[in-house]
């Protein structure tokens, strides 16, 4: 059997330069190709357009006016009902000037004819972010990490967080997590919105780059400004646990460093010296 895709593998590097045009009709040819080397990586037959979500930037409003060149990534693979699976992609149009457009697209495959089986256990729920098997690993994880207990030990409150439009609640109690679901019963005291292709990067970069992305305004934040910033320690931690949990699952150029242990210790000294 062919192993599937995984969230930070890189798609479209031998994709040509995209002449001028209009966004949709640009986003209909990358998802044509994104389509055809979804089929060529793995033993799925096909690969069915679901879902597609346009941001253009910059000053483009319907079409783009430049030569661009797409790149794409994985960013979540499931397994769905009746032997389909769900793999969700975002891919860049890049002009001379930077991203022209995001596509985030998501395509819905089964295997063939008589060979249609269940992937369900093929497919790793660690292999999308959010899905109840990564929270429960999350969970675990979290629970083991004395680092993280000390981060939240005067904490009474829930860290919320949305990947890639998943939403995962982090329910605390001094010191210790309670649950990671979907949705906590009294909701979170702010969530942190991570976009599928920014998390990804957040798993695969050489160290914990957590405060360089907030800095530059790739995730946002609602709720109360208060408590995100008292739990920017835990978040920065948060983050180290999930690229343990990527480098296991096989995440697309996952790895974890040392430096990520004294990133934490640092974060958590000043916010004790304060």
């Amino acid at each position: 059997m062919t192993p599937l895709l995984a969230p930070g593998q890189r798609l479209l590097a031998a994709a040509p330069t995209l002449a001028p045009g209009s966004a949709l009709t640009l986003a209909d040819c990358v998802a044509t190709a994104l389509g055809n080397e979804i089929v060529d990586f793995s033993d799925l037959a096909t690969a069915n357009l679901a879902s597609v979500d346009l941001e253009l930037k910059g000053q483009h409003s319907s079409s783009i006016t430049d030569p661009s060149a797409p790149t794409a990534v994985v960013t979540a693979v499931l397994s769905e009902r009746d032997a389909h699976v769900r793999t969700e992609v975002t891919a860049f149009l890049n002009d001379d000037t930077g991203v022209a457009a995001v596509l985030r697209f998501a395509f819905t495959s089964t295997t063939a004819g008589a060979e249609a089986v269940d992937r369900s256990e093929a497919v790793s729920g660690l292999l999308c972010p959010g899905s109840r098997e990564w929270n429960a690993d999350l969970h675990h994880r979290l629970n083991d990490d004395e680092s993280f207990a000390r981060l939240i030990e005067t904490y009474d409150g829930t860290i919320g967080l949305s990947i890639g439009g998943r939403p995962v609640h982090i329910r605390c109690y001094r010191g210790q997590v309670l649950e990671v679901v979907a949705r906590a019963i009294k909701g979170a005291d702010f969530v942190l919105d991570i976009p599928g292709e920014v998390f990804v990067d957040l798993m695969s970069s050489s160290d914990n780059s957590f405060m360089e992305t907030a800095m530059l305004g790739k995730m946002r934040s609602s709720g109360s400004g208060y408590e995100y910033l008292r739990m920017t320690s835990a978040l920065i931690r948060i983050i180290d646990n999930a690229r343990a949990l990527a480098g296991t699952a096989g995440y697309g150029g996952a790895q974890t460093t040392s430096i990520e242990t004294l990133q934490v210790a640092w974060h958590d000294d000043t916010d004790r010296n304060h």
